[in-house]
């Protein structure tokens, strides 16, 4: 089963926040932190982020939407790790970028986990969600 549902958890002053409990079970102990599409993070376990390089090496570099796509996932990926207090460590320049503050949202979205600012997710998530549906042959 993949990941979902949705954790909020503080970040500290260090940008250090403690992985949901339900999510560690999942991924292991070491993952890859990266850009999200919507100004927030990605966190996808190692072989999930097997798959993505897998993608992103077959995009052609002559075109200039495949270089912002590897540029963003590639250029901005960390390998992480979960400290002995079940915290992960996010870098400031991965920090700027999603605009994380103290209270954070760790959103399953299957095979990966997003990270986002709770202010941010709020932001982004106002609409109509039976409209969106409308949109969408599920």
């Amino acid at each position: 089963m993949g990941f979902m549902a949705e954790y909020q958890n503080n970040m500290d002053a260090k940008g250090r926040v403690i992985l949901p409990i339900k999510f560690r079970e999942t991924i292991g102990n070491k993952f890859i932190l990266t850009k999200g599409f919507d100004h927030n993070l990605f966190i996808y376990p190692l072989d999930e982020w097997k798959k993505v390089e897998e993608k992103l090496s077959n995009l052609k570099i002559t075109n200039k939407n495949s270089r912002i796509i590897k540029r963003l996932l590639q250029g901005s990926a960390v390998e992480v790790e979960i400290d002995n207090q079940d915290r992960i460590s996010i870098p400031q320049n991965l920090r700027l970028y999603a605009e994380l503050e103290k209270e954070l949202l760790f959103v399953g979205q299957g095979e990966y986990i997003e990270i986002w600012a709770k202010n941010k997710f709020e932001e982004a998530n106002e609409y109509d969600f039976s409209e969106v549906a409308e949109d969408i042959d599920f």
